[in-house]
């Protein structure tokens, strides 16, 4: 799948340093061969070889300085629990969608980064019902039931999910 394809280069190029030089590298390639372009047209004042080393350094430096500074770390301007909280909000719309798979792949997120939130344990185990994963969901209501014992609703759900197990 093309889209889940994006997503992993997107995230390799922002988490892993082999990918982001090559990011860096092309677009300060393809920054200069602009700059060669526009000078050879007359809109920049500069030679050949002025164009092409300003094109090309100027934004490996300014990508090498937000870098080496944080400021493309999406984790760090912004906090984890805003992170994790807009993470639910795309699996609640998700959940009124019932595309159960992909609400699953956010929710698996959040409990990876705070284990312990528990609104995405109960909706993990409503959606783990869903596609028929009972022994999943017995795992993630109990957990769930942990903190939260007297939520009727957790409990009609782990008595649904106890039934189709045994």
């Amino acid at each position: 799948m093309i889209l889940v394809n994006l997503r992993e280069l997107s995230n390799a190029t922002l988490s892993d340093p082999k990918w982001q030089a090559i990011w860096y590298l092309t677009n300060s390639v393809f920054t200069a061969l602009t700059c060669l372009a526009l000078s050879r047209w007359g809109y920049l004042p500069w030679d050949d070889v002025n164009a092409l080393l300003l094109g090309f350094f100027v934004p490996l430096g300014v990508y090498g300085f937000k870098t080496i500074n944080g400021w493309y770390r999406y984790k760090g301007r912004y906090g984890m629990y805003a992170i994790t909280e807009r993470n639910f909000e795309l699996a609640q719309e998700l959940i009124e969608k019932e595309e159960w798979v992909e609400t699953l792949r956010y929710l698996d997120y959040i409990l990876k980064v705070m284990p312990g939130h528990t609104r995405s344990l109960y909706y993990s185990a409503v959606c783990k019902e869903q596609l028929s994963d009972s022994a999943g969901a017995a795992t993630s209501i109990a957990e769930y039931l942990e903190g939260n014992p007297s939520d009727e609703e957790a409990l009609a759900l782990s008595e649904r999910v106890a039934s189709k197990t045994s």
